[in-house]
């Protein structure tokens, strides 16, 4: 009897006959458990999460490499399992205006996750060692991404205008962007290589974050937009970390340690708005008239100006503003109150294919500019802000800065002071979490003093209800009627 199949086949083969006992399937797995038993098995490890801007990501880790992909969604963190590490099951998510389910995205998890696992058992059983370049390569043809098969290796040049091409074709399709979104990336790399012509990569360390520093102090920026074009900048060089490029240490963590005050937000209290609804403009000045109504809807319905200007009779369901937003793709659903219903009436005659007869978003500003004017909202806007170590202050009246905007942040102003929970101005705003709606709270300072006040109210209250509790029928006959003379 031979000690093992190798030696029967060697001796076969030496006789010129294969004599074979066993099957050839045994005779592969016996090969193959051979190769098991010597073979050194790569450790890694895995984690899918949700990146705090709403993406999908995959982190491998394994000795000291690491690499980073994108699944190709972006979803609200909140419908997402931490502990599974999934979407959320019968989750449904808009993503470029189409509906995407749970089970769609989870399937892809799971083909990224079993790709990489194929990836690490192949250099396990043929004892070669895993680079992120190799896995990278591997899991993009598998998946089909073809666009990321062509993307530059780490040994490619460093050529910045090329990365930042390439970064602009790319980085929309794994998310949600926003129009702006290309304007703001342009003028930051505009920016950066103003400051230096000849900046790539490599030369983006702590030295050239100062220098950028200087060069916008130098050039008049104020440190709030300095701190702001530096979180772009940031944004972008993490995304080319992701994709294979080495970011010199400490450049992600970098802060350009200015004096930033916060910007005052503007917008109308309570009575002004009430105030500039009812203004009486002259005959002559129509347009004044139609940009304040205009003005007045988006306060009474939280719109934006992009959504005034698209919405369709259509919308209008029962009492109700049913619309999907332009910027954000969601789905609203929003109460008229009375004000808005009594401006919708008002333009009943207009028979155009949208709902109002909207103006462009620069004609409607200017035009507001003047009708706040007219209507003497004059309140002064004090702005305080810093550029380096100077602190500077712009003081202004209301109506020199009144934009389409603050009609939004007048609606969540005048709601939180109404008593208007904040979970319902956030189902009317669209905003997702409380973090993203603060921006607009911390205007409602009115709010406060309003329900401050009750500690004033409240002592005179319990007085006169402990006196009224005493007195007799002619006693209250009189403090009736002379409260009736008062109010």
């Amino acid at each position: 009897m031979f000690c093992n199949i190798s030696q029967y086949l060697i001796l076969s083969q030496n006789r010129g006959v294969i004599k074979a006992p066993y099957s050839p399937q045994l005779l592969c797995l016996f090969l193959l458990l051979k190769n098991v038993s010597t073979m050194k098995k790569q450790i890694y490890n895995l984690r899918v999460y949700v990146h705090k801007n709403g993406q999908i990501m995959i982190r491998v880790r394994w000795s000291k490499s690491e690499v980073g992909f994108s699944v190709g969604y972006t979803i609200d963190p909140e419908k997402w399992d931490k502990d599974k590490q999934r979407v959320k099951a019968n989750s449904t998510h808009k993503i470029n205006g189409k509906t995407v389910y749970a089970r769609e995205m989870n399937c892809k998890i799971r083909d990224f996750l079993s790709h990489i696992d194929d990836f690490f058992t192949e250099c396990s059983l043929t004892g070669k060692i895993p680079t992120p370049d190799d896995l990278k390569s591997q899991i993009n043809v598998k998946m089909g991404r073809i666009a990321e098969e062509k993307e530059p290796k780490n040994d490619s040049p460093k050529n910045l205008a090329e990365i930042f091409s390439y970064f602009l074709e790319t980085r929309p399709q794994e998310g949600i962007w926003s129009k702006n979104a290309f304007h703001k990336y342009n003028q930051m790399m505009n920016q950066v290589t103003a400051c230096d012509p000849n900046v790539n990569v490599d030369s983006i360390d702590r030295s050239f974050m100062l220098k950028l520093r200087s060069w916008y102090i130098k050039n008049d920026y104020c440190n709030r937009t300095i701190e702001k074009q530096f979180k772009i900048l940031k944004s972008f060089l993490r995304w080319i970390s992701r994709n294979g490029y080495n970011i010199q240490p400490g450049i992600l963590d970098f802060k350009p340690q200015l004096k930033v005050i916060p910007k005052a937000v503007t917008f109308l209290k309570y009575k002004e708005l009430m105030h500039f609804l009812k203004f009486e403009y002259p005959q002559n000045k129509e347009h004044l008239s139609k940009a304040r109504d205009m003005f007045c809807f988006m306060a009474f319905t939280s719109l934006r100006y992009s959504d005034l200007a698209a919405l369709r009779p259509s919308n209008l369901v029962d009492g109700y503003l049913d619309f999907c937003t332009e910027k954000t793709d969601d789905k609203l659903h929003i109460a008229l109150s009375e004000h808005a219903q009594k401006i919708i009436e008002k333009y009943s005659w207009y028979k155009g294919e949208h709902l109002f007869p909207v103006p462009s978003n620069q004609k409607l500003n200017d035009y507001l500019k003047e009708a706040a004017k007219m209507a003497g909202l004059d309140r002064e806007i004090t702005q305080v802000y810093f550029k380096g170590n100077t602190r500077l202050e712009d003081t202004c009246k209301f109506w020199e800065q009144i934009s389409c905007h603050d009609a939004r942040r007048t609606f969540v102003c005048c709601s939180l002071a109404l008593g208007i929970p904040p979970s319902v101005v956030m189902s009317c705003t669209g905003h997702s979490d409380y973090e993203s709606m603060k921006p607009y709270i911390e205007v409602a300072d009115e709010t406060q003093k309003m329900e401050m006040d009750k500690w004033n109210t409240h002592q005179y209250k319990s007085g006169i209800i402990e006196r009224l509790d005493k007195m007799n029928s002619e006693q209250l006959k009189k403090v009736f009627e002379y409260v009736a003379g008062i109010v």
